[in-house]
């Protein structure tokens, strides 16, 4: 029991890595729209996508293999962080999502009050949908007979939607620390820190999960990389936390644009001109799509 009071920080729920008690304060404005819900971004579509990426890239059997690799697959790799496979394409969504977050990480240096904001993002990173079944599996962790169920939802989830939708990895990694499979939860949170080293739940559920095995040294390292409580007189270490935060975020931001333009080339020239300018007249204002979200 004292090995989990760390958690009800972050956990009204005590589920291990996943805060469900946030309120979704802010609405996000960058979603895609579907034929059903104008404020839905479309899963995924992995097929539809590599299809593409494909044509402009060339098909590279290589690259194809690890696309394919499934989440449980990766875990059974002994060099499952140098499995991963490559992130999509940044899209103008995603480079957006990616300046709010940021922006969000940065608050953090004056208090807590973003951290809601933060999870209300996480949560709704592939839209309304995404969002809804993530809500359900939160229900279903709180009852042992619902586990399968939560599970087999989750690894749906990052097949529809990939690991780089880090929540459902997050949460699968809750699911497994609650059955006590602590190898499995352990190298989730290592994927979630990977692609998101800034996350403060994954950062707290890989603490248990060392704690849980018995290693106190790791977790004593991996405690040492969490986000520091407020105090009353002097921050020092939680305004440290946040430069290197939001470091990290804009560093990997750089190194997707640097790779997507590689890639794909350049952006066009009229991405991040103020709304007025005349290079805009000509575009149609109601179009929000995204060809690869």
């Amino acid at each position: 029991p004292s090995s989990l009071l760390f958690w009800i920080i972050w956990l009204p729920t005590n589920n291990a890595f996943t805060s469900t008690g946030f309120s979704c304060r802010t609405k996000s404005f960058y979603y895609a729209k579907n034929n059903n819900d104008p404020g839905e971004e479309s899963p995924f579509n992995a097929d539809i996508a590599r299809q593409r990426l494909e044509s402009l890239l060339g098909d590279s059997e290589t690259n194809t293999e690890k696309n394919n690799i499934s989440l449980l697959q990766l875990l059974e790799s002994n060099d499952f962080l140098s499995a991963l496979p490559p992130p999509p394409p940044l899209s103008a969504i995603e480079r957006d999502r990616r300046t709010t977050e940021i922006l969000m990480l940065e608050r953090l240096e004056d208090g807590d009050e973003s951290l809601a904001d933060l999870w209300s993002l996480w949560y709704s990173e592939r839209g309304s949908t995404a969002q809804s079944i993530l809500k359900e599996t939160d229900e279903l962790l709180g009852d042992l007979n619902t586990w399968r169920d939560c599970e087999t939802k989750l690894l749906q989830l990052t097949n529809d939607y990939g690991i780089y939708f880090v929540e459902p990895v997050n949460r699968l990694a809750t699911l497994y620390f609650l059955q006590g499979k602590f190898q499995e939860s352990y190298k989730l949170c290592q994927i979630i820190l990977k692609l998101k080293p800034w996350h403060f739940g994954a950062l707290s559920g890989i603490v248990q999960v060392c704690i849980r095995n018995d290693d106190l040294n790791a977790a004593r390292a991996w405690a040492g990389k969490g986000l520091p409580a407020m105090q009353s007189t002097g921050n020092y270490r939680r305004t440290e936390w946040v430069e290197n935060a939001v470091t990290a975020a804009k560093k990997m931001m750089k190194q997707a644009e640097k790779t997507t333009q590689t890639n794909l080339g350049k952006p066009e020239e009229y991405y991040g001109k103020p709304a007025n300018s005349n290079d805009n007249q000509n575009l149609d204002r109601n179009d929000e799509t995204d060809a690869w979200q």
